[in-house]
This record gives C-alpha cells, sequence and structure tokens, in this order.
C-alpha cells in the first residue's frame, strides 16, 4: 500500500470527468500518485439516460476522458486498492487538496482546478472522430470554422422539467431572444444547434427562425457528449443552457476571444454575457429568484451529506 497515493471517484458526464481529472492533476503537481475509481461507471452508468428522466431512450455514460484526450493518461485504480481506501482514508472535503495522503476523494468538494488546467485541456482536446477527414464530425467542424458560427447548447433531457439544482427549464424564449442578440452582434452568424432532444428544437425553435441561416447537428449521440463539446468549443459565439457544457466549451475554445452568452445562474468568466430574461423559464413570467435555505432545509441538507459520505465509504453509493 502506497503513503503517497490519491484515489479519486468518478462519475457524471465529460464536463464533470474534466474537474475530477483537474483536481487529480493539481495532487500530481504536488508530488502524489493519483488513479482513478471508475466503479460508478460499471454500477450506474448503464441506461442512466432514460425515458424516466426525460429522454427518448437508454443511454450510458462512460468515462470519456481517453476518447477526448488522448493523450492525457489516466491510471485506474484496482478493486482492492479501491475497497482498501475508501474504508481507511475516505475524504470529501473542500479544501480535500491540502489534505495529506493516503487519501480516497469520494465526493464532489473541491474541484476547483478546470480552469486552472483549462490550457493543458485545450491542448489535448483531440477526439479521433475530428481527426477523420471524411468523418461527419470533421465535415461539421470544417463548417463551423468557415462562418460567423454560434453554437446553441440546448440542454433538455433530466432539465425538461423542473430541477433541485437549476430551477425550471429554460423556455424556447430564452434561445430565441438570444439569437437575436448574437445577430445584433454579428449579422453574419449561422447557428449551429446541439441538443440531447433535436426533436424539441424541430418542433419549438426553429419554425421561429425564418430566413436565418442555421445547422441541427445530428452527428453525434447522447453517449458521445464530448463530439458535441468539441464541436460547440470551435463555435465564435456559444448561447449556453443549463449545466457545465457551455461554460466548458468556453473553457476549451482555442480563442480566448469566444463569447459566451449564458443563464445568469452560471459563474461568470471573461468575456461571457450572463442574461436573464423576464421569460427565460418555462411557465413563469417572473425572473427566478434563489431563496435562502430554511433552518429545517439547512439541517436536512447537513444530514443529507453526512449520510451521503457513510453510504459512499461503505461502497453503497
Amino acid at each position: 500500500m502506497r503513503k503517497d497515493l490519491v484515489i479519486i471517484r468518478v462519475d457524471g458526464g465529460i464536463a464533470s470527468q474534466i474537474g475530477f481529472v483537474a483536481l487529480g492533476l493539481e495532487f500530481e503537481s504536488r508530488g502524489y500518485k493519483v488513479k482513478y475509481d471508475l466503479s460508478w461507471f460499471d454500477e450506474f452508468g448503464n441506461g442512466i439516460f432514460n425515458e424516466q428522466n426525460g429522454y427518448d431512450g437508454s443511454y450510458n455514460i462512460a468515462f470519456d476522458i481517453p476518447k477526448a484526450f488522448p493523450d492525457i493518461k489516466c491510471e485506474i485504480a484496482s478493486r482492492d486498492e479501491i475497497e482498501i481506501y475508501r474504508k481507511k482514508y475516505f475524504v470529501d472535503n473542500e479544501e480535500v487538496i491540502e489534505f495529506k495522503p493516503p487519501l480516497y476523494v469520494g465526493g464532489y468538494f473541491g474541484r476547483h482546478f478546470d480552469f486552472k488546467y483549462r490550457d493543458f485541456f485545450a491542448k489535448h482536446f483531440n477526439p479521433k472522430e475530428i481527426q477523420e477527414s471524411d468523418s461527419e464530425c470533421k465535415i461539421v467542424l470544417d463548417n463551423i470554422l468557415s462562418n460567423h458560427s454560434c453554437g446553441v447548447h440546448i440542454r433538455r433531457g433530466d432539465l425538461s422539467k423542473e430541477h433541485v439544482v437549476y430551477g425550471k427549464p429554460l423556455s424556447v424564449e430564452y434561445f430565441l431572444k438570444n439569437i437575436q442578440l448574437v445577430l445584433q452582434i454579428e449579422p453574419k452568424s449561422k447557428f449551429y444547434f446541439f441538443s440531447d432532444d433535436l426533436e424539441w428544437v424541430k418542433k419549438t425553435v426553429i419554425p421561429s427562425l425564418n430566413s436565418i441561416e442555421y445547422e441541427i447537428c445530428n452527428v453525434n449521440s447522447v453517449e458521445k457528449g464530448f463530439l458535441d463539446l468539441y464541436l460547440l468549443s470551435r463555435c465564435k459565439i456559444i448561447i449556453a443552457s443549463q449545466g457545465s457544457m457551455g461554460k466548458y466549451a468556453k473553457m476549451l475554445a482555442p480563442d480566448t476571444e469566444t463569447l459566451l452568452i449564458a443563464p445568469n445562474k452560471n459563474a461568470p468568466m471573461e468575456n461571457m454575457i450572463m442574461v436573464n430574461w423576464v421569460d427565460s423559464y418555462e411557465s413563469s413570467g417572473e425572473k427566478q429568484i434563489q431563496k435562502p435555505l430554511s433552518w429545517r432545509n439547512k439541517i436536512r441538507l447537513k444530514i443529507y451529506k453526512k449520510l451521503r459520505n457513510k453510504l459512499l465509504q461503505k461502497g453503497i453509493l
């Protein structure tokens, strides 16, 4: 058993995975050995996107860092290492980077290093699908690079209904008004739509575009979100949805002048416009105001976090 080993549990989509690997890079920069626990993908990744949470079918989540960043090497922890370290060295703390190994990092706290390593990730963002000259992705990429391109990311799926973190879904008006805003900035813009529900885009957004030039990007699937992320990152302007895709596309863009337009719940970045149109959200004509937690809910949240950590430590979650 190595005394300098840090094992980091990874879960979620490509944006979340980047956050975990960035934390690993920071530990490595301090001289520690880092391995990753990928057991979540085996236990929960199959069919995690399904009809019950807003998708049109059943889709899997996989560890896509090797596909999106083939030159970034991530060493995988063995089952025995995971079991031993999780039981003895579990930590989930906002200041986790200050802890000394041996460690098993089992939560979301402390993942603050993605922007520190943005240049590293941007340099190595090189999916093989983009290198194939006759691939659909490469054709779309060449088109994006030859235009005043604006990528529009419309996340539906689990965010097509009210969400405990993000609140109400973004409305069609949110996207249409941002499209008009982009046309004021660059009248020759061509819009590229990326979504996990392209049928919704076709039915609700496209009919209102009239003579606006656009392309629906259907060269990808829900299971290959890293390709949408790559294509979005090559657009000159990005209209973001809720979630992290737009932010990470901006972060990975080779051009630092790429403009990001996003809901005002996003953390501010350079060259970013945060908007909150009065009708930005479905079934609401008022601005969403984040209410402070009541003391009861604060207690419930504290209990939940403690319970979650215990379940993670026992390997139940």
